[in-house]
């Protein structure tokens, strides 16, 4: 038929993966359309495009999105090309490399944070970056000789502002 194959393309494009609740997941999830998370991952999940992490969802391991609403927790690195959206009930517990950020009253962010150019070039040199950790996943993202960076951060996140140490 004619058209048939763009019509496919198309519905290939709006595809939209689901991790239902109730179900546990343990490996690497790679997709390159959306992906909600209403279960629990234990792993790495790269989506090359939105990722919902839904109220009930929980992520343990490593997360690269190009765009990224969190209204359930994630334990482990977060790496958003564009937008990252935490909710009100949305945690995270570990470091955030974005582009932008915008943060909820009552949300809890646990970590460090780099934003905007910094996280832009920091982001151009994690693609099969040699500071990757093989076993977990994990990439070092804020240290370049792979090791953890540790001291003060300057503040915390509270309610979407910055409050100064």
């Amino acid at each position: 038929m004619l058209g048939t194959k763009e019509k496919r393309t198309m519905a290939h494009d709006n595809v939209l993966n689901t991790i239902a609740r109730g179900t546990i997941l343990e490996g690497k999830i790679t997709t390159k359309g959306d992906i909600r998370v209403e279960g629990r991952v234990i792993g790495t999940i790269t989506c090359d495009a939105k990722l919902v992490i839904g109220e009930h969802g929980s992520v343990e391991g490593y997360v690269d999105a190009r765009n990224a609403y969190i209204a359930g927790s994630v334990k482990g690195e977060v790496v958003v090309r564009e937008l990252l959206q935490l909710q009100e009930k949305g945690r995270i517990e570990g470091d955030i490399l974005t582009q932008k950020l915008s943060v909820q009253v009552g949300a809890t962010f646990t970590g460090n944070c780099r934003m905007g150019q910094e996280a832009k070039k920091v982001m151009g040199q994690t693609g099969d970056d040699p500071n990757t950790n093989s076993r977990s996943g994990k990439r070092n993202i804020f240290s370049p000789n792979g090791k953890r960076a540790t001291g003060n951060t300057g503040g915390s996140v509270l309610g979407g502002q910055q409050e100064a140490s």
